[in-house]
């Protein structure tokens, strides 16, 4: 497969990372090998994600871990708006860098959710969508992913 202008964003509710996956042509003994390597260009943190309930909420039955009966409502907003602020740098990114292709990386429990909040721009050019959460994987094992 051809990898010439391809990018790799991985993610999750915690952080953003985004790859350019870059050819590197070496002559061994008498033939010409092609090899990939990434390198990453972005590495984006949300704290929002991170933080328990009672330090977001601002009454004290937060504060103090007691239940109104709407805390299951909040965390659902709360991924929500995590998913579409991902899904908004990713498009951003996207329209910066202009890449060929797409590979992407995010969670499976809310893979559909996320695709679904992308432009039709990045879904245009998405041609691997893997449903894990690569974030913390180390950089040389990342491209080992989509293939």
């Amino acid at each position: 497969m051809k990898l010439d202008n391809t990018m790799i964003i991985v993610a999750n509710l915690g952080g953003l990372k985004e790859y350019h996956v870059q050819k590197h042509e070496a002559i061994v003994g008498n033939e010409m090998k092609i090899s990939y390597a990434v390198e990453l260009h972005h590495d984006m943190d949300y704290i929002d994600a991170h933080k328990k309930l009672q330090d977001v909420v601002s009454d004290e039955a937060g504060k103090l871990g007691n239940s109104t009966g709407e805390e299951h409502n909040f965390e659902t907003e709360r991924k929500k708006r995590s998913i579409k602020e991902i899904a908004d740098d990713i498009n951003s990114i996207v329209e910066k860098e202009k890449p060929r292709q797409l590979f992407l990386a995010f969670p499976q429990e809310l893979n559909a959710q996320l695709l679904e909040a992308l432009s039709s721009n990045t879904k245009s050019i998405l041609v691997k969508n893997v449903s894990s959460d690569l974030v913390k994987t180390k950089k040389g094992e990342i491209l080992s992913h989509f293939e």
